[in-house]
């Protein structure tokens, strides 16, 4: 038998290093699939979000732990994040199923913000309301009240909303309250609708003084209201002041939703074009 070079020797050896390496490789991604702990996995699973790797891992789970709600949200996140909503909400409404206290806020909130389903938000968040009453806050930043009053205001019912607003205020702390100078102006809006014009510039303004930014929002309705009280020196001072701050920035905005009484550029300049 011809015996091979020290070329032909070290390139095998690599070969066999290597193929070893892939086994390993294969070896321990399959144990940590089958068999790491289930937190591990959950976590890995989570932070892969969106990726088939992702979903296998979260199917393996299902199998294994099929009344863990928190497995057949999470697998529902990345469908509804893309706007895939059908089979988004079939996994929602099944980890709704399995633990309604924990998970209707949820769902609730992904109806109000990405679907506009106004009442099916206040379905879901007045069942909550009714089963957990002390639960206050859906995610970081997301009050029940709160939620509540915008749904209502969305479905055109004004004094549930108002009901929902003032319990919203009296309830947060006021610290938390400065730094979402918004729901004031949301607030001043429904005032406006109901015809209590004082009341809604208060609200204005109150945004104003109390955010670190002057956001475009908050002058833009308030030369709205201007525009209502047949003020039209004020009302234009007002939409270009808004202007000037939709363009630094300082507006309210989300890059994943459309969110609750959102402005545009062109809403401001089309009132300022036609002062």
């Amino acid at each position: 038998m011809e015996k091979l070079s020290t070329f032909s020797r070290i390139v095998l050896i690599l070969k066999i290093m290597l193929s070893l390496v892939l086994l390993c490789y294969i070896f321990s991604v399959t144990f940590f699939i089958y068999f790491a702990k289930k937190e591990t996995r959950f976590k890995i699973a989570s932070d892969l979000q969106g990726t088939q790797i992702s979903s296998y891992i979260f199917s393996i789970l299902e199998k294994k732990f099929p009344k863990d709600s928190n497995i057949v949200l999470e697998k529902s996140v990345p469908y509804n994040k893309r706007g895939l909503y059908s089979e988004g909400f079939k996994l929602l409404d099944q980890a709704v199923r399995l633990n309604q206290k924990e998970h209707l806020g949820y769902r609730g909130w992904i109806k109000l913000n990405k679907l506009k389903d106004y009442k099916g938000a206040i379905s879901d968040l007045e069942k909550l309301n009714k089963i957990s009453p002390k639960y206050s806050y859906i995610m970081p930043g997301e009050d029940i009240n709160y939620l509540l009053a915008i749904s209502y205001q969305g479905s055109g019912n004004y004094e549930m909303s108002k009901k929902y607003y003032q319990i919203f205020f009296k309830e947060t702390d006021s610290l938390l309250l400065h730094s979402i100078p918004h729901t004031y102006v949301n607030y001043g809006i429904l005032l406006e609708k109901l015809g209590n014009y004082p009341e809604a510039m208060f609200q204005y303004n109150k945004s104003l003084k109390i955010g670190t930014y002057n956001f475009a929002e908050s002058y833009y309705n308030k030369g709205i209201l201007f525009e209502k009280m047949k003020l039209k020196d004020s009302a234009k001072i007002c939409f270009e002041k808004a202007l000037q701050q939709y363009d630094k920035g300082y507006r309210v905005k989300d890059i994943y939703n459309e969110v609750f009484n959102e402005i545009y550029r062109e809403d401001i300049t089309n009132k300022i074009e036609h002062k």
